[in-house]
């Protein structure tokens, strides 16, 4: 299991049902002589050892992440993507959609987690199809991963632009409590946009933006972080620190001033 807990979401019980699908006798078997006839993929005999290989994404194995994963998009002789090769798929980025899940539900409280989940597996299936997607050769996951967050936070921010309510509405008087609440959705819809633009135009890695947004989108703390990535809580903290003079700095420059985002990174 992915998380290795009682999470009953959406997403966990999906990855739930297609463990369980693949674990069949049949689709043992069925595995086996699919993968059997492919050099890169018979050096994985269960499925369960190639997506295991795959959450690690190291370099202890004979074959990298990019050759598996293009090993398993590449279409079938009818042109369409192969049923195992789906699951399989679905199943190698299920902790990027749960992940993703988390942080737009954090940024977007009034979306649904389910709906945001659905959107995600949606949006993954529809890459790998794509062919874009077969066009490309290199860093295969991070690019799958990051059409697929990109997709899923611009249609959080169309949705929850949406859910705004309009002159007319009859809306009844908002307590304090709901204008607060209002008020930080809207800064965490900025937050997300900007964080989203800097990677974009390369003020920000991948991992970066992923760190910044647990810090500030989810509020998980610096210890918290650190116990995760095994470093130690003081580098944690002076890393996001030099994150956010980072983007100080930028998000002051004359040229681009975004002063709403750089409220957001007031000390």
């Amino acid at each position: 299991m992915m998380a290795g807990n009682d999470c009953d979401c959406l997403i966990c019980r999906l990855e739930t049902s297609l463990l369980e699908e693949l674990s069949h006798e049949k689709r043992i078997a069925e595995y086996r002589l699919w993968a059997a006839s492919n050099k890169i993929l018979a050096a994985f005999p269960t499925s369960s050892e190639l997506i295991a290989h795959l959450h690690r994404q190291t370099e202890e194995q004979n074959y990298s992440v990019d050759e598996l994963i293009g090993e398993l998009v590449r279409p079938s002789a009818n042109g369409s993507l192969d049923p195992i090769g789906q699951s399989l798929l679905l199943l190698a980025f299920v902790p990027t959609i749960h992940r993703t899940t988390t942080q737009i539900s954090s940024a977007f409280p009034s979306l649904g987690r389910e709906d945001t989940a659905q959107h995600l597996f949606a949006a993954l299936l529809e890459f790998l199809h794509s062919t874009e997607l077969r066009s490309h050769r290199s860093h295969l996951a991070f690019f799958v991963a990051r059409k697929m967050r990109r997709s899923a936070f611009r249609w959080a921010i169309r949705e929850s632009r949406l859910d705004l309510p309009t002159e007319w509405d009859p809306a009844p008087t908002a307590s304090e409590e709901s204008d607060q609440t209002r008020d930080e959705s809207h800064a965490a819809v900025l937050l997300a946009k900007f964080l989203d633009d800097c990677q974009h135009r390369g003020w920000l890695s991948e991992e970066e933006r992923q760190l910044l947004a647990q810090f500030k989108l989810e509020g998980i703390r610096a210890a918290e972080l650190a116990r995760r990535s095994g470093h130690s809580s003081t580098a944690v903290h002076h890393r996001i620190q030099r994150l956010l003079d980072r983007l100080r700095r930028i998000a002051r420059r004359p040229a681009g001033s975004m002063p709403q985002q750089l409220n957001l990174f007031r000390s």
